[in-house]
């Protein structure tokens, strides 16, 4: 008996017509027909594209795709890679700064000294002598030598770059819990099937300011919004798990707000009211509410209004 990868291999060739350059690329049907119903109709059926062998979408892009293809093939897919972003640094001091700074400085430092050295005269001068006593040896702490460890390296990154949570009128705080909660229900769903996953499967935060999340989060949704389109319901699932993960460890500072702020136009501009991405989406905004809140971006994203708005409210309401 064949097996269903033999099978695979010797399904009839299909070719899909992607992205807005129109390439073509040619699979094997049987992994992409078994993941739906409305697949197979389209693949195998007695639809036009059926009997062409070919289907047009245009409308999805390449990656897209190939995430899908991966997926039919694994039954996981490689999260998308983040790109980087231009962070602007402080200007560079010219050497006459840096000369007068220093000069500056040194004729403080020697005031400082003059003065000092005068009061201990006069204290030295007005105090009874007391008998010497010896000193103690300085002991170094061994710690600081040792090297900063690999989890705390990503960390030291975000210094300075971090944004702190504050609380206003609006008491938020609770609020985190309700994505520690919905983050608890994906990752126990998922929990035996990624402990066999190899790492190249596993979603990953960011390291660095000057990382631009913003392929990453929006490859998740694309991926979702195809899955959802042709209820490939397995892989919808597991888009949710990684996207929610990657929002779990994703260190938010002012140079990355605009990554999530695109992640919520995309997905609330291609689902419907109630989708469980949207769900996801404002659950973890609401988290981290106090840490966004009163950003120039988020804030223009609020002006907008629309289905956010609604969900974000309705969420912090109930």
């Amino acid at each position: 008996m064949d097996s269903e990868f033999s099978k695979c291999l010797s399904s009839p060739l299909f070719t899909f017509v992607v992205g807005q350059e129109r390439k073509e690329i040619t699979v094997h049907s049987r992994p992409l027909a078994n993941l739906s119903s409305p697949l197979n109709n389209l693949m195998n059926g007695k639809m036009q594209e059926a009997n062409r062998r070919q289907a047009d979408w245009s409308g999805v892009e390449e990656m897209t795709f190939v995430l899908l293809c991966e997926y039919a093939y694994t039954r996981d897919y490689t999260p998308p890679l983040c790109s980087k972003r231009e962070i602007p640094q402080p200007p560079a001091e010219t050497e006459d700064n840096i000369g007068k700074a220093e000069q500056a400085s040194d004729q403080a430092s020697n005031a400082a000294t003059d003065a000092a050295t005068e009061q201990e005269t006069a204290a030295v001068s007005d105090a009874p002598a007391e008998p010497e006593t010896p000193t103690e040896p300085e002991i170094v702490d061994e710690l600081k030598a040792e090297a900063t460890p690999e989890a705390e390296q990503s960390s030291t990154h975000f210094s300075g770059h971090t944004l702190p949570y504050r609380e206003k009128s609006i008491w938020t705080q609770h609020l985190q819990d309700k994505f520690k909660t919905l983050s608890v229900q994906y990752t126990n769903s998922h929990n035996c099937a990624l402990s066999a996953r190899k790492d190249v499967f596993a979603p990953k935060g960011n390291s660095h300011p000057w990382e631009d999340f913003t392929p990453v989060f929006l490859g998740h949704a694309k991926l979702y919004i195809l899955a959802d389109k042709y209820c490939i319901l397995p892989l919808a699932d597991l888009v949710l798990y990684k996207l929610e993960t990657t929002l779990a460890k994703f260190n938010l500072c002012e140079e990355n707000i605009s990554d999530v702020i695109e992640l919520i136009r995309f997905s609330y501009q291609w689902t419907r009211p109630n989708d469980a991405l949207r769900l996801l989406i404002t659950t973890y905004v609401v988290s981290v509410l106090g840490q966004i809140g009163e950003n120039t971006e988020f804030q223009e994203l609020l002006m907008d209004g629309g289905f956010f708005v609604l969900d974000l409210w309705q969420m912090m309401w109930c």
